[in-house]
């Protein structure tokens, strides 16, 4: 990969690679092995409780000495945000990167940055992008459509990014959506973006938190494996989805109510009814092809669990032990 144009080091990482926040399966092994391969790794707060919060960051502190990201949901994590926040700047013992999904609220970019720490919002259009900016954002992540999860956008991930380069905003942009080979990578950096960020291909990582069953779907999926859709709202509505196709999402109507699994999330055990928006994880039991298996278009690619650290290997086309090529935002 070539050299890449932006603020030297505005990331704090060593590849032009950042692993997506993703609630339940992105725990601090997962950020932190992705972390110590050179990339930045990012643990997922969703819902937790402040306390809960800051216990994810000193657990993914204490596993690697590098930068490591924060992903916080403002509009899942509703009033309990402004305490989330409070909770991991206290936490910390370096600086983070606070990974923002949607614009954030007004007061939480000046926070973070009063704190010494650097922010990335996830937008899905140019104007949001802009929005993002103007409001102080250090790094942008542009979400296409092709991306697993919940989508901010839907615009193709080439489009979107040829549109807010265009418009020439003064801070690193990474590609995002569909991204599971290094030519991917290698072709976003040549169109301008400063790197990459990607989810589904740690979702089968080994220090994922993901349930096996859900791993194996990923990796044995197709062509046509996944649909955008809004069967799976519950507990996050307002948001289409891209999604392992199942019986729940090609049926012609939603599923009538129903529970079809048990999961812990925040350290409580609940049932999953049909239609949540629960990703299944190592403590799921049920029937896990029910549930909301979230899966970019580059799950075709896919073709074995595998150690995070490897993933960043095959994603960046370094060797998993050699010198770095790239920084996000800089040169090596």
């Amino acid at each position: 990969m070539a050299d890449v144009p932006g603020s030297v080091g505005v990331l704090g990482v060593r590849l032009p690679l950042v692993q997506a926040g993703m609630g339940g399966v992105t725990g601090p092994a997962l950020a932190a092995a992705v972390a110590e391969a050179g990339a930045l790794g990012t643990v997922a707060l969703y819902r937790f409780a402040p306390a809960a919060a800051a216990a994810l960051v000193r657990r993914t502190a204490e596993s690697t000495a590098a930068t490591f990201g924060v992903n916080v949901i403002p509009e899942v994590a509703g009033a309990t945000l402004p305490t989330q926040i409070a909770a991991v700047l206290d936490a910390a013992d370096r600086k983070l990167v606070i990974n923002v999904y949607g614009l954030p609220p007004s007061w939480l970019i000046p926070r973070v940055h009063d704190a010494g720490h650097t922010v990335l919002v996830q937008v899905g259009s140019a104007a949001d992008a802009q929005r993002a900016v103007a409001d102080g954002a250090d790094v942008l992540a542009l979400q296409g459509v092709e991306a697993g999860g919940h989508h901010l956008g839907d615009r193709p991930v080439a489009e979107l990014l040829t549109e807010v380069l265009d418009r020439g905003v003064p801070v690193p942009v990474l590609a995002a959506g569909g991204i599971q080979r290094a030519d991917q990578v290698a072709e976003h950096l040549r169109a301008g973006a400063s790197g990459c960020l990607c989810g589904t291909a740690f979702v089968v990582a080994a220090e994922a938190t993901a349930h096996p069953d859900y791993q194996a779907a990923i990796v044995g999926a197709g062509d046509d494996a996944t649909t955008v859709t809004d069967r799976f709202a519950i507990g996050w509505p307002g948001r289409r989805h891209r999604v392992l196709r199942s019986a729940v999402t090609q049926a012609a109507e939603p599923p009538a109510g129903r529970f079809v699994a048990w999961t812990t999330v925040t350290g409580r055990r609940l049932p999953v009814p049909c239609g949540s928006a629960a990703v299944p994880t190592v403590e799921t039991q049920g029937r896990i092809a029910e549930m909301a298996r979230y899966a970019g278009t580059g799950s075709r690619w896919v073709t074995a669990v595998e150690p995070a650290a490897q993933i960043v290997s095959r994603l960046t086309g370094t060797p998993a032990t050699g010198e770095p090529v790239a920084r996000v935002g800089g040169a090596p």
